[in-house]
């Protein structure tokens, strides 16, 4: 287990997780400078499975690692929303999201954002992705990370199952983006 890039990840997840809430500006801002500050960490799930939808599907030894970055990234994640509840001196609300209602135009638009993202994440300085990761806010379910730390934190009070659906299907459905992005112009 490489210590070092869990405790990377760990530490941007929180870093965004704390600082970055939004999806404006700010946040990309904030992103921009973690992924500069924190060379090799991916921070978001939406870019971890980026990495495993475009490498080699067959490596088990990526997958072990690609999973153990995600489960930092909620660590990271559940450590700001404790924080933030410190300090707002309040619980975090959660709304649990529905597990099994689909809709096939949000999917769309997180594969078409997954894609978008990929692209200019995988030619473009951090701060260019960054400025990505904020425009394709509204499309790509970014926040899943947090909505698994809140679901881990709130005692069972939130609809675990729901929460890791939800996160892993978003995160997977901007993974086959990225890997469209990469094999569509193969083809063409």
């Amino acid at each position: 287990m490489d210590m070092e890039t869990n405790m990377n990840e760990l530490g941007g997840a929180f870093m965004v997780g704390w600082l970055a809430t939004h999806g404006d500006l700010d946040g990309a801002l904030v992103l921009a400078a973690a992924w500069m500050a924190i060379g090799g960490a991916h921070i978001l799930p939406a870019i971890t499975w980026g990495h495993i939808m475009t490498g080699d599907l067959g490596d088990s030894d990526a997958w072990m690692a690609n999973g153990m970055r995600l489960v930092f990234q909620v660590i990271g994640a559940a450590l700001a929303v404790m924080l933030g509840a410190e300090l707002a001196a309040e619980t975090p609300v959660y709304e649990a999201a529905t597990m099994w209602e689909f809709d096939m135009w949000p999917t769309m638009g997180t594969l078409a954002g997954g894609a978008l993202l990929w692209t200019v994440y995988s030619r473009c300085d951090a701060w260019v992705a960054a400025m990505a990761v904020m425009a394709t806010a509204g499309v790509v379910a970014y926040g899943g990370v947090g909505d698994m730390g809140s679901a881990l934190l709130n005692s069972g009070d939130a609809d675990m199952a729901a929460s890791l659906v939800n996160w892993v299907v978003d995160g997977a459905v901007a993974g086959l983006g990225a890997l469209l992005a990469t094999k569509v112009p193969d083809m063409v």
